[in-house]
């Protein structure tokens, strides 16, 4: 693909990793969801995994369903730039309950809910079916997320 694709995926695995980054550092903040947090890190990297293996098979001349990515860049930059900002504030002033508020920012904000829907479409390609099949157990972050907030207690802002 073009220059415009690898941008996007670099972005996108960035993405992914700054994710986990932050709920790794959830997990070393908040003992009592240590277990949770943990999970969803591991989760997101395994998304970067999976979009590194896209990048591999793209130079590989191997054709990447185009729904697995945001249409554009700019939205997975600014999200990246957003978590960064969020690294820094919990590093300076962690709260339990904001970190449950902020992961579901996150994980419904243009790249991981982008990344779900292409997760759950019905496209039954060969690159797609290997995909899904990889990580069909990593998905809907946001209603796990939701379901261990009302499991404990956890105020959701909606």
């Amino acid at each position: 693909m073009s220059e415009e694709f690898d941008s996007m995926i670099e972005e996108a695995i960035k993405l992914e990793m700054n994710i986990s980054k932050l709920y790794m550092l959830f997990y070393r903040l908040f003992s009592d969801d240590s277990d949770f947090w943990w999970e969803l890190a591991i989760e997101e990297q395994n998304h970067a995994a999976l979009l590194k293996t896209a990048r591999q098979m793209n130079k590989s001349d191997v054709t990447i369903p185009k729904e697995m990515l945001p249409a554009g860049v700019e939205e997975l930059v600014d999200s990246n730039h957003r978590i960064m900002q969020a690294l820094d504030e919990f590093e300076i002033s962690p709260e339990r309950n904001r970190a449950f508020q902020v992961a579901l920012t996150f994980e419904t904000g243009a790249g991981e809910l982008h990344y779900n829907t292409f997760m759950k479409n019905q496209d039954h390609s060969v690159v797609s079916s290997v995909f899904k099949k990889l990580n069909s157990d990593d998905i809907d972050h946001a209603q796990r997320i939701r379901k261990y907030m009302t499991d404990n207690q956890i105020p959701d802002p909606d």
